[in-house]
């Protein structure tokens, strides 16, 4: 439906804003504190947080892998920085290639290492516009919340619309759902996209303290047109065809469909003993006991008319004359463990603390003509020293047992030094220096093993993958930098006519700087500058320099609204970037065209009024003014000059 379509969504915005460099407000101190009046601190605010009708604000928290206690709360904010990078794909510390279409699969053009061991069937091309338990908020409010966001292409090509109710239902109980639905069009033949998501979502402290339940039902589905990008490159670069819609392209009738629901739950108790006299001051804390579970399931379809007259797909395994493929995905993990402390503070006072636990890992997938089951079981220990309440010792080790991916390992050690104590952060978010060093061994996904389509087959054992990596992270007062090396031993990867093993090591190497600042009071500037190394460019390509850069006037009228009026820029180095397979929904090496080398500008002008901000923007204003070669991915054009506007507002009665 070519029409209007009225969209869903979560107020996800402060997060995005944070994740742009926005520092969060303020926190909530966690119970595991010794002295007194730590703990006295400690209790009271716990109390607080199992109270949200104590508060008079809202806040919100995303839960962290090895977080057991009480979550540190960020207060909601009215951000107008960076307001109109509306798109969740695009942000200004997230160097990603797309394929100028809203919605559509994108890649991450920074190379990064493998954390822990599990099973992936592959890389989910939508990653960065689904909804995940890791990019959920969780909500305490003391009057119901709702925030609404709306985006439009100026009556064509894009209807965007999010939405979001919060509210406290009983003592400690915060219930609310995330709804968001667009339409993207495209500029050329079978480019539309069409996405909607949906998230139930809450989270329950009791009023000691000792338990604290998060939970969600996450709902994502995307459809997309697929049309094998453009036949002939050199009529866009020419401009030899004002409508877009009579370029000639691959495909006119493929479509990618993928859904896929998950249930997500975690609960941990906390042992402590209280006092006779007084709880704050003889609370004795006996560890954490943690479980969670994740259940995941993914169905993907593809299905074209391509013929072999069309050109794009040299080989037809299933059908001459129309593709359907299928796969079907279950995954369903649960993860005990035990820990002395919350992994994700600082102990202040507990020189030493650890966890250990396992995951469960049930797989059940299957295609057209195979269906597998495995069963996995990962052991793992993690320990964390404290010196000086300064510097923190980190490490973590796990190993996989089972009938896919037997004994693969993960293990890593990082030490950081904080800058000061900043009591009211988790230890990843606190400012410091950090030192990380890891080492994995792993199973390539199981689509490099195994894949039959209308266009692909293979059915090859593949040799397990190792890689080790050194990283340093640094944050200080909005500045922050990473930098990242990786040895890579048998690698797997894609090329168009499948899958392949690279011949022994190779290194690739990463450094990320960012600052968003306010120069006096008038003038704003975001700068990301990324810088890569390949050292084999057989098995990997990246660009060697990316920026993204916004500078912008602010102007304050009294203290009603303020106004901001920008130029924002992407740039990237020429490279052979890797091409888009529709059949696959997957991207693969090549070496035949190079993209990138041109600098992609957008006009905008933000404006806020109390609880509600407004953007209209101009995107590619620079289109004519230089050569026309604004792609990212092989054969499929970036946008056209354009014009947008949005509009947020949030409610808290």
């Amino acid at each position: 439906m070519r029409g209007f379509r009225w969209l869903f969504f979560v107020a996800v915005l402060t997060a995005s804003f944070s994740a742009l460099g926005q520092e969060p407000v303020s926190g909530e101190e966690p119970v595991s504190t010794l002295s007194p009046q730590q703990r006295r601190d400690s209790i009271r605010r716990a109390k607080l947080a199992g109270l949200a009708k104590s508060r008079g604000e809202t806040v919100y928290f995303y839960d962290l892998p090895m977080q057991s206690g009480l979550p540190v709360f960020d207060t909601m904010t009215y951000p107008i920085d960076g307001f109109q990078v509306y798109d969740e794909a695009y942000r200004h510390n997230d160097f990603r290639a797309n394929r100028g279409n809203f919605g559509m699969p994108d890649q991450l053009l920074e190379y990064m290492p493998r954390q822990s061991s599990g099973f992936t069937l592959r890389t989910n091309p939508f990653s960065s516009w689904f909804y995940t338990p890791q990019n959920t908020p969780f909500y305490q409010t003391k009057n119901p919340y709702t925030s609404l966001y709306f985006v439009n292409n100026f009556g064509k090509d894009l209807n965007y619309f999010k939405a979001t109710y919060y509210q406290n239902v009983v003592r400690g109980l915060n219930l609310g759902v995330d709804f968001r639905v667009y339409d993207a069009y495209g500029n050329y033949i079978n480019s539309h996209s069409n996405q909607y998501n949906v998230r139930f979502s809450g989270n329950y402290i009791t009023p000691d303290s000792k338990y604290r339940i998060v939970f969600a039902y996450i709902h994502n589905v995307a459809a997309v047109g697929e049309n094998g990008g453009l036949k002939y490159d050199s009529l866009f670069f020419n401009n030899s065809i004002n409508n877009r819609l009579r370029m000639p392209v691959y495909m006119e009738w493929a479509n990618n469909r993928w859904r896929e629901n998950r249930y997500f739950f975690k609960q941990s108790y906390h042992f402590y003993k209280t006092g006779k006299d007084s709880i704050a001051e003889n609370n004795r804390s006996f560890g954490y006991l943690t479980h969670e579970f994740d259940l995941q399931d993914q169905y993907m379809r593809y299905r074209d008319r391509t013929t072999a007259a069309d050109g794009f797909y040299t080989d037809f395994f299933l059908s001459p004359n129309e593709s359907l493929d299928k796969t079907n995905l279950m995954k369903m993990n649960n993860r005990l463990f035990y820990s002395s402390a919350d992994m994700e503070y600082i102990p202040f006072g507990f020189r030493f603390k650890g966890a250990a636990g396992i995951k469960n890992e049930y797989i059940r997938w299957h295609d057209q003509m195979k269906f597998e089951e495995w069963v996995q079981f990962y052991p793992f220990v993690q320990l964390q020293f404290d010196f000086f309440d300064r510097i923190v010792l980190d490490a973590y080790a796990d190993l996989a047992l089972g009938s896919y991916d037997n004994f693969d390992m993960a293990a890593w050690v990082r030490l950081k030094y904080l800058f000061k104590n900043d009591r009211e952060r988790t230890l990843s978010k606190r400012d410091g220096i950090r030192l990380h060093l890891g080492w994995n061994r792993y199973t390539p996904d199981l689509l490099y093993s195994y894949h039959l389509s209308n266009h692909h087959y293979w059915d090859a054992s593949v040799r397990h993958g190792s890689e080790a990596n050194i990283q340093i992270d640094f944050a200080y007062k909005g500045w922050w930098a990473r930098a990242k090396a990786s040895c890579l031993n048998d690698y797997t990867f894609l090329k168009q006519d499948g899958p392949q093993t690279a011949d022994g090591k190779f290194w690739v190497a990463n450094a990320v700087l960012g600052k968003n600042a306010h120069i006096g009071k008038y003038v704003g500037l975001d700068n990301l500058l990324m810088f890569s190394y390949v050292s084999n460019q057989d098995y990997m390509h990246l660009p060697l320099f990316a920026l993204q850069e916004s500078l912008y006037g602010i102007i304050p009228i009294k203290n009603i609204a303020k106004i901001q009026i920008g130029l924002e820029f992407v740039y990237n180095t020429s490279y052979y970037a890797d091409a888009y397979d529709p059949s696959l929904a997957g991207y693969y090496w090549q070496d035949e065209v190079k993209t990138g080398n041109f600098f992609f500008m957008n006009v905008f002008l933000n404006m806020q009024i109390k609880r509600a901000n407004f953007f209209v923007k101009g995107i590619n204003i620079a289109e004519g003014l230089f050569k026309r070669n604004y792609i990212q991915t092989p054969h499929y054009p970036l946008l056209d000059r354009c014009f947008r506007f949005g509009i947020s507002w949030r409610f808290f009665d």
